[in-house]
């Protein structure tokens, strides 16, 4: 394994997933791609400055996944896309040729899913890769 893809939103999901995505990496000497996906905004229905502060928030959370991967002494880089976030996952594992897709599921459950769609349930059957799909910490 050379390449892991780990799609995160910051949500504590997103963040297992970035800590699953350092784990495997450290197991297997793979390098580490972080991707956030930003929804496309039409600049003029926004309010002033929201475009910038939302960029801030996205720079800040792929800061923070790659400091873990620091930490873990794994090599890790991060970018910033935006448009639909199940298929720009898709494209990004595709273009730096990932081995695997990590991405967290907020565990929607069902009948949730079949209504709200999920961006993992996207990935899964959008992508020819493997696909780790890390479910949200259940309380105890």
């Amino acid at each position: 394994m050379q390449t892991i893809l780990v799609a995160t939103d910051g949500s504590a999901c997103g963040q297992r997933a970035e800590d699953e995505g350092v784990s495997l990496a450290v197991a297997t000497g793979a390098r580490l791609v972080f991707l956030h996906v930003q929804p496309e905004v039409d600049p003029s229905r926004s309010r002033p400055g929201a475009l910038s502060e939302e960029t801030d928030e996205s720079h800040a959370l792929l800061d923070r996944a790659l400091a873990k991967a620091v930490e873990a002494g794994v090599d890790a880089e991060a970018e910033i896309v935006e448009g639909n976030a199940a298929r720009e996952i898709v494209d990004a594992a595709r273009l730096r040729g990932a081995d695997i897709i990590v991405v967290g599921s907020r565990g929607l459950g069902k009948l949730s899913g079949m209504f709200l769609g999920s961006i993992s349930q996207g990935v899964l059957s959008e992508t020819d890769r493997p696909v780790l799909i890390v479910k949200e910490e259940k309380a105890p």
